[in-house]
């Protein structure tokens, strides 16, 4: 189902140090794996924002790009900005590195979304805070973490009016090293 009063921003910001090589461009199964976010996203969601700290490496694609917010590190500096960005009371905010995000993910998220400030995924590995449904109203609360140089997603998240879908896959993963692209396969 298409949603049309849902932004989605993916946060293409990192530096993929882990990996050894800009994970934005990793092929998986015939895409770049940011291609195929976007492809997921816009599957479900009528506008599709990239968010990263460097607009050159970006440039030449066809989704508009919001800057990092200076005032915060890591994914929450592109959180920030998704939500200063945001023009209606919510928006889907998923990382890049999630290969096994798919549209039955994302519309599954967005079916259960009941106004909390972030509603989103929890894996076996824990809650999984860069995937999921963020409300405007958790804006002031991650200036207040980052005023106080406080950068973890996860942390700001215990604090809000979350709920989550478990995520009963083993084979959910964010790709952060090179031994991480040889575990099982990439079905969409």
């Amino acid at each position: 189902m298409f949603r049309e009063n849902l932004d989605a921003y993916i946060l293409a910001g990192g530096r993929s140090r882990r990996m050894g090589t800009d994970k934005l461009y990793l092929q998986i199964d015939g895409q770049t794996l940011l291609e195929r976010t976007i492809a997921t996203c816009r599957a479900c969601l009528k506008k599709v924002k990239l968010v990263a700290g460097n607009s050159a490496r970006l440039s030449s694609l066809s989704v508009e790009l919001v800057l990092d917010s200076p005032m915060a590190k890591g994914p929450m500096a592109g959180i920030i900005a998704a939500l200063e960005d945001c023009e209606t009371e919510t928006c889907f905010i998923t990382a890049v590195d999630l290969p096994d995000l798919n549209p039955d993910v994302v519309e599954s998220i967005i079916d259960r979304y009941e106004g909390q400030q972030y509603f989103g995924l929890l894996e076996a590995n824990g809650l999984q805070p860069l995937c999921g449904i963020y409300h405007k109203s958790a804006l002031e609360v991650f200036y207040q973490f980052a005023r106080n140089k406080g950068f973890s997603v996860t942390e700001v998240v215990k604090t809000l009016n979350y709920d989550v879908i478990n995520v009963d896959s083993p084979r959910w993963r964010n790709l952060n090293y090179p031994e991480d692209l040889a575990v099982g396969e990439f079905d969409g």
